[in-house]
């Protein structure tokens, strides 16, 4: 072996770095941007804030049968006579009211315990208009107008969160006034 062999090579190297292909930052940025669009999308779509009933009654067209949540009281009891089984899928009818504006309720199954006459309810859920899933039905005391409210859940008890005002001022304003009979 001879001195060159053993010799090493100390002189300086060039660095060579790795360079990312020029797409890469657009791909990243395109990544972001369509993740920022989705969830924006997403919560613009699947927001759901309540509306009394009387203003949901008047956005009918604009609400479609787009599923909202519809706030309002109970204007009865439900009792066994308002209570279906139809195609082996229990109903519940029943009317609500909000600034004594009625509305007819096609509830899927049994409403909570807490459900009862006067007490504010948020009902999740889409306007329907035509028949009724009994057609000859007829809500006593109710709108009857051909719309009807079809849910399947309904919300009576509210968190801690809920402010008491909101709760007081829905309590009086979902009652009907004393009928002069």
């Amino acid at each position: 072996m001879s001195e060159d062999d053993l010799a090493m090579d100390l002189s300086p190297r060039e660095q060579q770095f790795k360079k990312s292909p020029k797409w890469l930052p657009l791909l990243v940025l395109a990544a972001i941007t369509g993740a920022v669009i989705v969830l924006i999308w997403f919560l613009v779509t699947n927001s759901q804030s309540f509306l009394p009933a009387d203003e949901a009654i008047e956005q009918r067209s604009e609400l479609g049968d787009r599923r909202f949540q519809l706030l309002g009281s109970p204007i009865s009891n439900v009792d066994a006579d308002q209570t279906f089984l139809i195609d082996g899928k229990e109903y519940t009818f029943f009317s609500i009211s909000f600034d004594e504006v009625l509305v007819d309720v096609v509830s899927r199954g049994t409403p909570p315990d807490l459900f009862d006459e006067g007490i504010p309810v948020v009902l999740e859920g889409k306007w329907i208009q035509g028949p009724l899933p009994i057609p000859e039905y007829i809500f006593e005391r109710g709108a009857n107008d051909g719309w009807w409210f079809s849910t399947n859940r309904i919300l009576v008890k509210h968190d801690n969160d809920y402010r008491e005002d909101r709760i007081d001022d829905a309590e009086e304003r979902g009652q009907l006034p004393e009928s002069s009979d």
